[in-house]
């Protein structure tokens, strides 16, 4: 095994490292979790496996965990939580976090897998839900079984796993499942005090609508319950382009009694946005995290594997709700990253050079409009349809399609291999990562009213 200092110099002269984006040192990066604000500090923690890039044999995961307070100086902490008892000794997988009375508790899945010729969904494996405490969300308490796979209805598969628990008149607890039937769905537990969980609710669609949901977030916009999930195993198609979505569901009613389910609706149209979780500011502020990364994605995601480490986070986003529809918004604090801005002459093609920049397009009226991107990368709309063609720069990406009627204002961030785009103050996403180090940025001619920051990069500390 290679020296551990050594590989994580190794890896920071990756010239595809991002400026403004959450990497693990080293390894793998995936969901993100437990985000929460304690006093002036927000604690951001992610499935991490330090030695995913340094073998082939399967190791277990843990917790990798970041802290800020303005989102744009940040300190690597310490691991938050190790695969160390027999209830998680195969990985520290998905959960959540509540803040209350001065206490975190922190709630995940252990997995637990075991050797042998199994299918791992209906046997093989255990999905434990864990909880661990803490005061200050960096030294934890020693860790609590709360539930087995005993303590789900006896119609799920072994694939039960991501609590989520909020507070209201009492605990809730959301969990992804998968049942029997192979259909998709959340189950809901109640609680007391936060040990001792009761099966209460299911929330599922009429139809079949994948075999899995992943990584549940219940949350509540005023009167208004949304059930943000990630179902597996969608038929792709125009609307559904990627292996797994990453969306919510409008709750028809109060998810504790009679209530259905809206039609689904996507976060992001791009490659690379999965596991999207949210949590609450002391402003009251509903912010979304997303892992910048695609499960089982058929691209290959190589580019940077091979120099010590892959994936990354998705830039944090300001949730708005409004006429049934969640807005998603670049946060405030990344202005504070511009470090130039120009507004550019339309009238004529447009040739700049940059790699991490932020592109502000207004008063598009739905004309036709393209962007290029690095070596060949297009953003273009025309005839009601915005492409995002990734070219040669894509690493197996190909083409994504957007539907839109009434093109408006494109927001962009380009970072040294990602691209965010937020299209009509957020109505849409698209985001991807994208490996070329050609910096040409070309502009075709229109009418747009065009500003260009050049920003900076996170620093920590």
């Amino acid at each position: 095994m290679k020296d551990i200092q050594l590989e994580k110099e190794r890896v920071k002269k990756d010239p595809y490292r991002l400026h403004y984006h959450l990497m693990p040192p080293m390894g793998l990066l995936a969901d993100p979790n437990g985000m929460c604000q304690i006093n002036d500090v927000y604690h951001i923690y992610y499935v991490h496996n330090p030695l995913a890039c340094l073998t082939t044999k399967r190791t277990a995961c843990v917790w990798g965990h970041y802290s800020t307070q303005d989102f744009i100086h940040y300190k690597e902490e310490e691991y938050a939580i190790m695969p160390d008892t027999k209830w998680d000794q195969d990985g520290v997988y998905s959960g959540s976090s509540l803040y209350e009375s001065g206490e975190l508790a922190v709630f995940y899945t252990g997995n637990v897998r075991y050797a042998g010729d199994y299918d791992y969904v209906l046997d093989g494996r255990e999905q434990n839900v864990m909880m661990i405490t803490s005061k200050d969300a960096i030294k934890f308490s020693k860790k609590r079984l709360l539930m087995t796979n005993n303590d789900f209805p006896t119609d799920m598969t072994k694939h039960v796993r991501d609590p989520q628990v909020f507070k209201e008149d009492k605990y809730y607890m959301v969990l992804g499942a998968r049942n029997r039937e192979n259909q998709g769905l959340v189950l809901i537990y109640e609680s007391q005090d936060k040990i001792h969980w009761n099966y209460f609710n299911q929330l599922t669609t009429s139809q079949k609508f994948g075999f899995m949901w992943e990584c549940p977030d219940l949350i509540a916009f005023d009167q208004q319950y949304i059930l943000i999930t990630c179902p597996q195993g969608i038929l792709q198609s125009r609307t559904y382009q990627n292996q797994h979505q990453c969306g919510y569901f409008e709750i028809e009613g109060d998810f504790k009694g009679e209530s259905q389910l809206g039609p689904f609706q996507l976060f992001d149209y791009g490659f690379d946005f999965y596991a999207a979780r949210t949590f609450l500011t002391s402003e009251g502020e509903r912010l979304l995290i997303g892992w910048m990364g695609m499960s089982e994605a058929k691209y290959t995601q190589n580019m940077t594997y091979q120099n010590g480490w892959t994936q990354a986070l998705a830039m944090p986003r300001l949730l708005t709700y409004k006429n049934h529809h969640i807005y998603q918004s670049p946060i405030s604090q990344m202005k504070d990253l511009r470090r130039s801005h120009v507004m550019l002459d339309a009238s004529h093609h447009i040739y700049k050079n940059g790699l991490s920049f932020e592109l502000i397009l207004t008063n598009i009226h739905s004309q036709p409009i393209t962007i290029q991107f690095r070596q060949d990368c297009f953003l273009r709309y025309h005839d009601s349809t915005l492409s995002l063609d990734m070219g040669t720069c894509g690493d197996g990406r190909d083409i994504r399609y957007l539907d839109i009627d009434d093109l408006e204002k494109l927001h962009i961030f380009s970072d040294t291999s990602s691209l965010e785009i937020f299209i009509n103050d957020g109505y849409y996403t698209m985001t991807t990562r994208i490996f070329s180090l050609n910096d040409q940025l070309i502009i075709d001619k229109n009418h747009a009213n065009i500003d260009y920051y050049e920003l900076g990069q996170y620093e920590y500390i």
